[in-house]
């Protein structure tokens, strides 16, 4: 029997993630087991897990600790990390438990503010011995018309209907919007290993996709497997006259992981002159749009230079 690990990530999100572990137990194909990885949370995620799968109970867990339990012939696994290490170290840490403990040979990534769809995991089953990388679509918790962000048609052009790139695409879209419900091979990951952890938050799915791909794997994205995410909330603002828009967040935190490693991808598996055009629009971003904001234009150029010189640590000096 195939040993199917579902690895979902959380931090302090405890109602999101009981609704992502319900519906991962609702599974038409059910998994093996589930390794939840909680990043230090505070607000008793744990207690609050284990109370409503269990009910009434006095348990108690420590930092770095891993503690199993069985449900409905699904074996669970939870760990609270040491400190928050971001969704990057926590999936490195729940892949690390579902390859080395557990042996198995599918891992299901996700994160805790979505949920899959009842029969999510038995279709994406259905095609993942042909391609080792399957995603779900992801569609809007809000409206399921729409899809969680615009995603290329097959001319270029983005849409944000489900219908709409159905019709262009048809059941498989042949890239991916990693890491939401995604499905992958212990022949992926051992020939392409784990996420690199360093990247903390964003950006670590896209750079395990890409070394997916420079490894040979064609991951693709599979329309009728169904995967509900909150819509894309990172802000865009305009620039150059309204004509373009870039992603920007007053968090230090977050801007640092967001330019660091946007950035390392850039140089290592996208467009080298991608570097340069961010260059130029984030310069209007911060000494036009934003007025000379020096602070924000000092911290966007030290977070590009961290990539180029493999430095991340710089994110840890705003925890």
């Amino acid at each position: 029997m195939n040993i199917i690990s579902t690895i979902i990530v959380t931090y302090n999100r405890k109602n999101e993630l009981l609704r992502c572990i319900q519906a991962v137990l609702r599974q038409t194909k059910k998994p093996t087991s589930l390794i939840i990885i909680d990043n230090d949370s505070s607000d008793g995620s744990f207690e609050y897990i284990y109370a409503a799968l269990f009910g009434d109970g006095v348990l108690s867990i420590t930092k770095g600790q891993l503690v199993e339990w069985s449900y409905d012939e699904i074996n669970i696994y939870y760990k609270k990390m040491e400190r928050n290490e971001g969704g990057a170290g926590g999936f490195y840490a729940g892949m690390e438990i579902a390859d080395k403990i557990l042996k198995s040979d599918f891992f299901w990534l996700m994160d805790d503010d979505g949920y899959p769809s009842d029969d999510c995991l038995e279709k994406q089953l259905t095609l993942i011995a042909e391609y080792d990388y399957v995603m779900p679509v992801s569609i809007d918790l809000d409206d399921n018309k729409k899809m969680s962000w615009a995603t290329k048609k097959r001319n270029g052009v983005k849409t944000i209907f489900y219908r709409e790139l159905y019709e262009s695409w048809g059941e498989i879209i042949n890239y991916v919007i990693p890491f939401n419900g995604a499905l992958l091979t212990r022949k992926c990951i051992e020939k392409v290993g784990y996420i690199n952890k360093d990247f903390f938050i964003w950006g670590d799915d896209y750079e395990h996709y890409w070394r997916c791909k420079k490894a040979g794997f064609n991951p693709i994205t599979f329309m009728q497997a169904i995967f509900y995410h909150p819509a894309q909330r990172i802000a865009l603002v305009p620039i150059f006259f309204n004509l373009y828009k870039l992603p920007y967040v007053e968090s230090k935190l977050r801007m640092i992981c967001l330019i660091r490693n946007s950035t390392y991808i850039y140089l290592h598996y996208d467009k080298k002159t991608k570097i340069v055009l961010k260059f130029i629009m984030y310069s209007w971003l911060f000494l036009i749009t934003r007025r000379f904001d020096i602070n924000g234009y000092k911290l966007y150029l030290r977070s590009m230079a961290d990539a180029f010189q493999n430095n991340f640590t710089r994110h840890r000096e705003y925890l």
